[in-house]
């Protein structure tokens, strides 16, 4: 019989494989034991660091191949789940190749694309190009929406007039307002599985106050606004779902 309420996972920007392998093998573990009707992977789930555009430190710079392996590695793990629909959203860094692409190699642009690299469609993902969102009943799914910062979500919700999840930021925050006619629209985002100690493009002291290990989860029935519950990863050892400590 199926479920009245849609069960949905939410994955944040882990930016493989300068992850935090502690914090996604706990969401790893909270996703089985939630058992979701639908993972969303909501982008920047690879870093690219092989060809970003920023300065880069030789010591941690990596062969493109190298990157991918450790990408379809975590892929494979988040695949073991069985979960019937899967989403991956393409975020800003999965774009990082196309741009390098584009200004660096332009022959190649049609040959080399992220999709293929992670294999994702032979794996049952469906997949959402960066800058274009995905609908969920009545929930907007985007890396991002074209803001950044603390209140992103709730700028794009009231931009859209429509409930969102998003990433991008690595923020943890949540917010249900209600519009003009009584509906209630809400918007979160759920933090990041990055490697505090990887971080060579911000000041340090001002992330690791800022950005939060965690995930999220949500509850749609039907088409209605969705439910949505952000879940911090306390210091890589834990987390509580649904009453439940999830090491």
């Amino acid at each position: 019989m199926a479920r009245a309420l849609k069960r949905i996972f939410f994955l944040p920007d882990a930016h493989v494989p300068h992850h935090s392998t502690a914090a996604f093998q706990i969401a790893t573990r909270a996703c089985k034991r939630f058992d979701p009707d639908i993972l969303v992977v909501l982008g920047d789930f690879a870093d690219f660091y092989s060809v970003s555009s920023h300065d880069k430190d030789p010591a941690r710079t990596q062969l493109l191949s190298i990157e991918v392996r450790a990408v379809r590695s975590c892929l494979a793990q988040l695949e073991a789940l069985d979960v019937k629909r899967k989403i991956f959203l393409m975020g800003n860094h999965e774009y990082r190749l196309q741009r390098y692409l584009c200004t660096r190699a332009p022959e190649l642009f049609d040959m080399v694309e992220v999709h293929k690299l992670f294999e994702l469609e032979e794996n049952g993902w469906e997949w959402v190009p960066y800058r274009e969102h995905l609908m969920l009943g009545s929930l907007a799914l985007s890396h991002d929406f074209g803001s950044a910062g603390q209140t992103a979500h709730s700028k794009a919700a009231i931009k859209l007039g429509s409930s969102i999840v998003m990433g991008h930021t690595h923020r943890m925050a949540y917010v249900t307002r209600s519009d003009i006619r009584r509906q209630l629209i809400s918007a979160a985002m759920f933090g990041w599985l990055g490697d505090f100690n990887a971080i060579d493009y911000a000041s340090k002291a001002s992330v690791t106050t800022d950005w939060v290990h965690g995930f999220g989860v949500g509850y749609l029935y039907r088409n209605d606004v969705p439910i949505l519950c952000p879940v911090p990863i306390i210091d890589e050892r834990f987390c509580v779902l649904e009453g439940e400590m999830i090491r």
